[in-house]
């Protein structure tokens, strides 16, 4: 392996672990259905989310709520649960299931779960939704005006799931396809904590 390659993947897996948002904490007790590594970061060291006020995707669930527009800011008080997706993301496509599990699953009065569709068409996001019957609130943020404000957020590392802690700072990341025992898990870390 040439010298540049090796120092591209030490970089590269450098880059991941910080992303990981756990990389450094050895003392991160292991939750049960949730991926080695990967806890809710300690209190200390959480930083207030960044927000934007976004247009919701209007789905039957947007214009039952009357939901125009919403920031996570909006949100505090609750543990929120941001899943970053794209109608041409497979790996979406494939956890939306897990997803709608876990909208059904937690309590909306401790937990919510909100998309934020990046990098997409109004028309193919409404589509996707509508295919896959979501029943929580997504946001539009086709120029990655919120996404890119969160590090490392883009088409690239879709899907990619952050959990905010009540006071609206970000607790835990979770880089790629998840599932409804791991989002559930960590949700409940997060809210115990």
């Amino acid at each position: 392996m040439s010298r540049r390659a090796s120092a591209r993947l030490l970089t590269g897996l450098t880059v991941a672990l910080v992303l990981s948002g756990c990389a450094a904490a050895p003392d991160c007790d292991r939750i049960p259905g949730v991926r080695p590594g990967v806890c809710p970061l300690p209190v200390a060291e959480r930083q207030p989310a960044p927000d934007v006020t976004l247009p919701v995707l209007q789905t039957d669930a947007a214009r039952a709520a009357g939901v125009v527009e919403l920031s996570l800011a909006d949100l505090t008080g609750r543990v929120v649960i941001v899943n970053f997706w794209a109608s041409w993301c497979g790996p979406c496509r494939i956890e939306q299931p897990d997803l709608n599990q876990v909208h059904n699953l937690l309590p909306d009065t401790e937990v919510v779960l909100i998309g934020v569709n990046i990098e997409d068409t109004e028309a193919n996001a409404l589509a996707n939704l509508t295919e896959f019957e979501v029943a929580y609130l997504s946001l539009f943020d086709p120029v990655n005006e919120l996404a890119g404000r969160f590090s490392g957020i883009g088409a690239r590392t879709i899907p990619t799931t952050i959990l905010l802690d009540p006071q609206g700072r970000v607790a835990a990341r979770l880089l790629g396809l998840t599932d409804t025992r791991e989002i559930v898990a960590l949700a409940n870390a997060v809210l115990g904590g």
